[in-house]
């Protein structure tokens, strides 16, 4: 193979890293000028791997290679890594300017090299005006900036954002997004985010790696984990999918026929290790529900319809949430577009509901694995 046609060297790449001794082993490349996002269940979780990888906690096993040199064994001073992070507060004695040349000056870098970068750091992150201001006088959406641009200032070849946006309010976020949008461009910078907050991931990164607990779970484009989704716990942790039990009657191809613990007889896609004759979850998106309220589209004996009975209604403007209960008494969430006609849908009403096969996807029980 010509040297043209190899595989770019990643600029981080974790080879089977354990966080403890108990933990799940996870591989995992991030590319030069990528913005991924660590997304899960556990905040902890995700907090000790920026630390591990930052360099201020040893894993328990595993590499870690940047430009494909090995750095597991160095210092967080020794490695180009930058974390943000609260536990990495500013320091309240010095103005925004000193917290953003303070890792210049304890780089002994020249007086005008460090003059230079910092005002440099100031302009781009919009700071000139509260340059001499105090830690104490800053606003919430000042003080992200400064400890973002004490980061920025000694050029890191990743930078680690452990919960960036916490204690923003909402315009301030908007603000936020579009500054580390605009930075991660203009600078070609590598950033991992970490966040327990599904609308976070969705915004800051173009691949967005799924952990539940310690374990990494799938590691795709939005798209790709919302429609094709590698495990039952994919599905309801970032699609927030509703998981209903069933038994597999009949495979054809890859799609799935299901009868549903809670009655009626469904259709999904089926995940590769699906079996006929076992349990399975299938799981279904709020928004890929169709309820139909008033009608029937009961098919063959054999095939019942999934019925429920609506127990409350929410406008929340752009779409509606209801929240159904299902025969065996099982509650699920079901979203939809704003409804012009809603005579007669009022709690206590009985709904049908429906989906097409490529809406769902049915995994193998995990209990029963």
């Amino acid at each position: 193979m010509s040297a043209s046609q190899r595989r770019p060297i990643p600029r981080l790449s974790l080879r089977e890293i354990k966080l403890t001794n108990h933990s799940s082993a996870l591989r995992l490349d991030v590319a030069s000028g990528e913005r991924l996002v660590f997304f899960g269940d556990a905040p902890a979780e995700l907090s000790r791997l920026c630390d591990v990888i930052a360099g201020f906690v040893a894993p328990a096993s595993g590499e870690i290679l940047l430009d494909g040199r090995d750095i597991t064994s160095l210092s967080p001073v020794q490695r180009p890594i930058g974390l943000l992070s609260d536990r990495d507060p500013l320091f309240e004695h010095l103005t925004v300017r000193g917290n953003i040349a303070f890792p210049l000056q304890a780089r002994k870098e020249t007086a005008a090299n460090l003059a230079a970068r910092t005002n440099r750091v100031l302009a781009l992150l919009g700071l000139d005006a509260a340059a001499e201001k105090r830690v104490a006088e800053l606003t919430p959406e000042q003080a992200f900036r400064t400890r973002l641009g004490r980061l920025i200032a000694y050029a890191p070849s990743v930078i680690l954002l452990d919960d960036p946006l916490i204690g923003l309010d909402a315009a301030a976020t908007r603000r936020s997004d579009a500054l580390l949008a605009t930075l991660a461009r203009a600078l070609e910078l590598t950033i991992i985010y970490a966040t327990p907050r599904r609308d976070e991931a969705l915004r800051l990164g173009s691949r967005i790696a799924v952990f539940s607990g310690a374990e990494l779970l799938q590691c795709a484009d939005a798209m790709t984990l919302l429609d094709r989704p590698e495990d039952e716990r994919v599905a309801v942790l970032f699609g927030e999918a509703n998981a209903l039990p069933g038994r597999v009657l009949e495979l054809d191809d890859d799609v799935a026929r299901i009868r549903l613990a809670a009655g009626g007889v469904v259709e999904a896609m089926a995940d590769p290790e699906l079996e006929e004759d076992t349990l399975c979850d299938v799981c279904i998106r709020p928004d890929r529900i169709a309820p139909l309220f008033g009608m029937s589209l009961a098919g063959e004996e054999d095939d019942p319809p999934l019925m429920a009975t609506l127990q409350d209604l929410t406008h929340l403007g752009d779409h509606v949430r209801m929240r159904l209960r299902l025969e065996d008494g099982t509650e699920i969430e079901l979203r939809r577009p704003p409804m012009q006609n809603l005579r007669g849908v009022v709690p206590g009403v009985k709904v049908q509901l429906a989906w097409q096969a490529g809406q769902a996807v049915a995994f193998p029980l995990r209990d029963a694995l």
